[in-house]
């Protein structure tokens, strides 16, 4: 297992270069501030001083300006300044990255928003089968709890300091998720996805902020319920892959596992 240095403190809270005020889903921003400061008044200055304490708004040369998590959690278009942070998305006609390209998406928004472009997608461009137990009903090629949370976690717990996109990889036999950065934590994916129960996110602040809008529960469930779901489709294993660069999870198909190997759309 390979450990990289966690992001400094204070990185997540630092204004974005490029970005403004205008940039941000002001009314989206102003609910949730509102949720997380109950009573607060409406007097000039009360919400912007709130978002800041939330380590949403920073200043830069005295004018209020989106942070990092900010951005992400509640830009219209965070990818105009930052275009590393949205997800790469494909559709592989096979089973290597270098057969044929069956359809892409480039994915960008914010953190809400790719979540639901990247499901979109995989609903669109995988199967479905008749469940083995109950026939009349069909069951994804991946089920959606295990892709759902493996996006999620890609997206909060990336490296944002680093270039790359968080990729999302769909082939004829399996389903991948990648991410620029690898594990800050001090155990392995293998031993959270076998008793879960720990939490050592990268980004504590986006994390949180993503808890507060119902997008994750940050509690040490995410990677056990990967697996779980998983194993209720196909017998074949969750796949973690990890380096100092990178964190990659590699969902097996149900459909080639129980069907054999057929092609895709």
């Amino acid at each position: 297992m390979s450990l990289v240095a966690p992001t400094p403190l204070g990185f997540e809270r630092s204004p974005v270069a490029g970005a403004s005020v205008d940039d941000l889903d002001l009314a989206a921003l102003e609910a949730y501030v509102r949720r997380r400061v109950p009573g607060l008044g409406t007097e000039p200055g009360v919400f912007e001083r709130a978002a800041q304490r939330l380590g949403l708004i920073g200043t830069t040369g005295g004018q209020p300006t989106p942070t990092v998590v900010g951005l992400m959690a509640f830009g219209t278009a965070p990818q105009v300044a930052r275009p590393e942070w949205g997800v790469s998305i494909v559709r592989i006609r096979g089973a290597a990255l270098a057969d044929p390209v069956a359809a892409r998406l480039d994915a960008e928004g914010n953190l809400a928003e790719l979540v639901r472009l990247g499901l979109e997608f995989v609903r669109a461009n995988t199967r479905a089968a008749p469940n083995l137990l109950i026939p009349s009903d069909l069951a994804p090629e991946y089920p959606e709890e295990a892709v759902r949370e493996a996006l999620v976690n890609a997206l909060v717990h990336r490296d944002y300091r680093l270039s790359g996109r968080v990729s999302l990889r769909i082939f004829n036999d399996r389903l991948e998720i990648w991410s620029p950065g690898g594990l800050a934590l001090p155990i392995s994916l293998d031993e959270l996805a076998q008793h879960g129960g720990a939490s050592f996110p990268r980004n504590p602040l986006l994390a949180a902020t993503a808890r507060h809008l119902g997008l994750l529960e940050q509690i040490g469930r995410g990677i056990p319920a990967i697996r779980r779901s998983i194993a209720g489709a196909t017998a074949l294993p969750v796949q973690f892959h990890t380096s100092q660069t990178e964190v990659r999870v590699v969902l097996p198909s149900y459909i080639n596992a129980s069907m054999g190997n057929v092609s895709g759309n």
